[in-house]
């Protein structure tokens, strides 16, 4: 698995972006034809159990995020997910068989506030970060691999 975000991963994904552009144009890599849907849509699942597990993450976050003291009271962080990724492509080979999927979603950081630390964990999350996070999972053959 690659991935790469746009605070620390910039030159990376750029470099990601070159590269498969260049595997397009060579040919090594094409847009899914319709006689792949059926292998392709393979990673349309993968994509969906994947955010399903980052769903998890986010419940678990939250769960273990640490009540922390500050000028206005007592806030907590905690990493989230966007519920539906920006994109989910699968990509096929010159053969028609998948090789490569593409995943992009948004990674938030949420803070919660309030005067007490029963208070805070129970408020409404604010949005205080969103980064686009791409992530590169190869096709073995028989299934989606990280």
């Amino acid at each position: 698995m690659l991935r790469a975000n746009r605070r620390s991963g910039a030159s990376l994904l750029s470099m990601l972006r070159t590269g498969i552009a260049c595997a397009v144009a060579a040919g090594a890599l094409a847009l899914p034809s319709a006689a792949s849907a059926n292998s392709t849509g393979g990673f349309e699942r993968f994509c969906d159990e994947w955010m399903g597990k980052l769903a998890a993450r986010e419940r678990d976050n939250q769960n273990h995020a640490k009540a922390q003291n500050a000028a206005s009271g007592v806030v907590v962080e905690y990493t989230g997910y966007t519920k539906v990724p920006v994109s989910c492509t699968a990509r096929t080979n010159a053969k028609g068989v998948p090789s490569v999927g593409i995943l992009v979603y948004h990674e938030l950081r949420y803070r919660k506030s309030g005067s007490s630390p029963e208070q805070a964990r129970t408020s409404t999350p604010a949005e205080v970060e969103r980064v686009e996070v791409t992530e590169v999972f190869r096709y073995d053959g028989s299934k989606w691999t990280y």
